[in-house]
């Protein structure tokens, strides 16, 4: 059984594109949305066919999704998660890729007061940039640290791991607090 159903994947350069490819690799029935601020990326997103459907806006991007991950700078997340705050589903999971970790939660968590966050870092990248820099194989054998804060759901954090699990990642848990002061 799938983690989650239906994501979306918000910014599509080198990680999200990367999401985008090992999802498609490793779960080939799960829905995938995209969205990006960049209209020349959200076409070259369309062309590579990364998602099953690249929207225009973050909002519409959200709408039916259970699992969003934030692909964008550490310092953009709140101002882009406050653009779909309004169309995010009740129960969908909001994770990000950010290799901070407490300052990202305390953003998502000020825009998003109700939505389940489950913070992760998926410890890997390139030199490279953009949606065609992309590959499946990024996050085969890296590590990825889910960062959960106090009194998430379990379910959830679990669901999270084991999506970047099947994306090849081996997965350590830790707090917030602790993965800044460590990386």
């Amino acid at each position: 059984m799938l983690p989650f159903a239906r994501l979306t994947i918000i910014g599509l350069g080198l990680i999200g594109s990367s999401v985008a490819r090992a999802v498609r690799a490793q779960m080939p029935a799960m829905r995938i949305t995209g969205h990006d601020a960049d209209p020349i990326v959200r076409e070259r997103a369309v062309a590579l066919g990364l998602c099953d459907d690249v929207t225009d806006t973050a909002g519409a991007s959200v709408m039916d999704a259970d699992l969003v991950i934030l692909c964008v700078p550490v310092g953009a997340m709140g101002a882009v998660a406050a653009e779909f705050a309004a169309d995010l589903p009740v129960d969908a999971v909001v994770s990000d890729v950010g290799s901070c970790k407490q300052s990202v939660a305390e953003a998502l968590g000020a825009v998003l007061p109700n939505a389940i966050i489950i913070p992760a870092h998926p410890v890997a990248g390139t030199e490279h940039s953009g949606p065609d820099s992309g590959f499946t194989t990024l996050f085969e054998g890296r590590w990825t640290l889910v960062t959960p804060i106090p009194g998430s759901d379990e379910v959830a954090v679990e669901k999270v791991k084991e999506l970047w699990r099947r994306c090849g990642s081996m997965v350590a848990q830790m707090d917030p607090a602790h993965h800044d002061r460590v990386l």
